[in-house]
């Protein structure tokens, strides 16, 4: 299924500045990017499919605190609690898209309840990071800089052929890989 840009556009253009550009905690700020265009659209499935990899976000922070776990980074550690804040089932999309200067992105738009959640979270959370994980892995952790009230978000990713793997895995279809060993108790470092 595709979809026109029209979709992600107007979120993500406001969202770019918050969240693009992402992979570990981000350490400089950025003017703002320009909206992104699909490459490819397809709807995430309402809960977590059987076989298919968890997909979870949660609340994250660059000092221990108490709940919180620690996940060893290359350059430090990150802090994240325990359970998971939002997950597949609160996703209705996840895209591949590539922004006009060819910089690539995936975007997730959530569901109704899955962009209120967002939104609460956000609001009361501002300064924190909120940490994506798929498959166990790290996968970005941007800063939160204001609510996040539209239920979409954007974050970059260095090639379009990972912003489409990064995709189908959120979405949790079949890439033609074999089964995943069972998952580690903690996500394992962010990709550089």
């Amino acid at each position: 299924m595709t979809s026109n840009v029209r979709k992600f556009a107007p979120a993500l253009a406001a969202l770019a500045l918050v969240l693009a550009g992402c992979q570990t905690p981000p350490t400089k700020t950025g003017a703002a990017t320009p909206a992104p265009t699909p490459q490819e659209t397809q709807p995430a499935p309402p809960a977590e499919s059987v076989g298919a990899s968890p997909v979870e976000f949660y609340l994250a922070q660059s000092e221990p605190g108490a709940g919180m776990m620690e996940v060893k980074l290359p350059d430090g550690a990150l802090y994240m609690l325990r359970a998971p804040v939002l997950t597949r089932a609160d996703l209705t999309e996840a895209a591949a898209l590539v922004d006009k200067q060819g910089q690539n992105f995936v975007g997730l738009r959530f569901s109704e309840a899955g962009a209120r959640k967002l939104n609460e979270i956000s609001s009361k959370n501002v300064g924190k990071m909120l940490a994506l994980v798929v498959e166990r892995e790290l996968v970005a952790a941007p800063r939160i800089s204001e609510p996040l009230n539209r239920g979409v978000l954007a974050f970059s990713v260095s090639s379009a052929q990972e912003a489409n793997e990064l995709a189908t895995a959120i979405r949790g279809e079949a890439n033609g890989a074999a089964p995943a060993a069972p998952a580690p108790a903690a996500p394992a470092p962010a990709r550089m």
